[in-house]
């Protein structure tokens, strides 16, 4: 039966000593288990007939030994070396955005230049009147308009 613990009831003081005791208790069984299933794996590998032909079969890679591995780097040499990739790397993000900026500026620069080129010349443009619209007039209108230039 399960109890519903309601917001006026205090949860018991022994409670962490319960929830303790219990994970002891649970530690302890499966080192048990461990033992007698240890136990009965050697008995089990004590009949087995394999015993006799041991002896002429080739030795288990590592028999030795694991093989030496190299020395790891210090913690210290770790970080400043990754230190110095991460600042190569942003020093050359830096440069290459540069790049990418100065691309855009030269671009921008020519299209002005080339939409000022082509205002100058339809403004030398010889204007051909017509007896209905005044061109000036018009022109004028244009250049006041909210939004020209």
């Amino acid at each position: 039966m399960t109890e519903n613990v309601t917001d006026n009831e205090i949860v018991p003081s022994d409670l962490p000593e319960t929830v303790i005791s219990a994970v002891h208790r649970s530690r302890q069984r499966t080192v048990e288990t461990a033992k007698k299933l240890a136990e009965a794996v050697s008995a089990a590998a004590a009949r087995l007939p394999g015993r006799e032909v041991a002896h002429r079969l080739p030795a288990p890679p590592f028999a030795g030994g694991l093989p030496k591995l190299p020395k790891l780097p210090e913690t210290d040499a770790v970080r400043t070396a990754a230190r110095d990739f991460a600042g190569a790397l942003l020093a050359e993000q830096r440069r290459f955005a540069g790049e990418v900026v100065a691309e855009q500026r030269r671009f921008a620069g020519e299209l002005v230049s080339a939409v000022s080129g082509a205002r100058a010349a339809a403004e030398d443009a010889p204007v051909q009147d017509s007896p209905a619209q005044d061109s000036t007039a018009q022109d004028s209108t244009v250049q006041d308009a909210p939004g020209a230039e």
